[in-house]
């Protein structure tokens, strides 16, 4: 994994890494308020699942962008060397650039399925639901 950690680029790697730490951050502050079972604290938990989405989608697009700018270094150095380059290390540089979007697309799944969880509990915390369970 470390391996791939710095095949990707450390500065990409460590970008999309501590923005993983703050979806985290913010899916524990989320949990520990559904965890109280408030309908209060729904809105708050509705909130946090909008920051959420929003880095995770800021994730999964900063992974395609560093792909794209290994991508155009690759293609420059490319336009400007005259010598031939033999295939299979052109493909192994591009499946290096790869690692940094396979890893922002990782993070936006864990994020959905964390998303998709709070909001179960959310619809779990409903009025329509707890005035059924008073009964």
């Amino acid at each position: 994994m470390v391996r791939y950690f710095i095949e990707g680029g450390q500065w990409f790697m460590g970008t999309l890494s501590i923005l993983f730490l703050i979806i985290l951050s913010l899916s524990v502050v989320a949990a520990t308020l559904a965890i109280k079972s408030t309908v209060a604290n729904t809105d708050k938990i509705k909130n946090l699942i909008g920051y959420i989405r929003s880095i995770a989608l800021f994730t999964l697009v900063f992974g395609i962008f560093s792909q794209i700018l290994g991508l155009v270094d690759i293609f420059d150095y490319l336009a400007n060397k005259n010598s031939e380059i033999a295939p299979a290390i052109l493909a192994k540089v591009i499946k290096i650039t790869c690692w940094s979007t396979i890893y922002g697309i990782i993070i936006y799944l864990v994020s959905i399925l964390i998303t998709l969880g709070l909001k179960l509990r959310i619809n779990s915390m409903s009025p329509l639901h707890s005035s059924s369970e008073n009964r």
